[in-house]
């Protein structure tokens, strides 16, 4: 005569009128059949499971190197102001200043995998290429104030200025380059897949 099963058996027989436990999940349950088992972070979808990795580490690794950047780019507009220059030159190094303590505030935000601290850095991006041909085209005029302001000599004056169109041209092309070049690494979290970024906007639609 074949008795019941003992209690410390792991084999449970299932039936129609007994079907087998279920594990709750991410939006839903999953039946735990025989020899079935779960792994990793799982999301249900309707009809189908997703396996979910760990988010990837591109947005932090770029707000550590835009904090970096900005500081640096801080601390040098306000070691600018130690020593006289012209009205325009002391616009722009105030425009840098605000630019640098944005490059700081958009790190943090990329590490912390907000959207809108990278369209920050790329706004910052895109101002700093503006303030750099402001200055690279006013350069002439940014020193024939120093020359007026005795802060320069002739001399100085004369070989600045000699060649001052070949030196824009070519300051604004690897202006240009250098800052789409940086534009394009800031991006990259915007990219790859699985960003972890959240749906967080600078303004409006962006």
């Amino acid at each position: 005569m074949q008795g019941a099963p003992p209690p410390w058996d792991d084999t449970e027989q299932f039936t129609a009128e007994q079907p087998p436990p279920s594990v709750q999940v991410a939006g839903g349950f999953v039946p735990m059949n025989e020899g079935s088992f779960l792994t990793g972070t799982t999301q249900m979808a309707p009809g189908q499971i997703i396996m979910l990795q760990p988010p990837s580490g591109a947005p932090k690794f770029i707000g550590i190197l835009a904090i970096i950047w900005g500081v640096l780019n801080f601390g040098g507009s306000l070691l600018g102001f130690l020593t006289p220059m012209p009205a325009l030159l002391m616009v722009l190094n105030v425009v840098s200043l605000g630019l640098g303590g944005a490059t700081i505030a958009g790190g943090v935000m990329a590490m912390n995998y907000q959207r809108r601290g990278i369209m920050l850095l790329l706004l910052t991006i895109v101002l700093g290429t503006v303030v750099g041909g402001v200055e690279l085209t006013n350069t002439e005029a940014l020193y024939g104030q120093m020359l007026e302001d005795e802060q320069i000599t002739q001399e100085e004056y004369d070989l600045v200025t000699a060649n001052s169109g070949l030196v824009e041209g070519v300051g604004l092309v690897l202006l240009a380059v250098c800052n789409g070049v940086c534009g394009l690494i800031i991006a990259i979290p915007l990219l790859v897949n699985n960003n972890g970024l959240d749906d967080s906007k600078l303004f409006g639609a962006i």
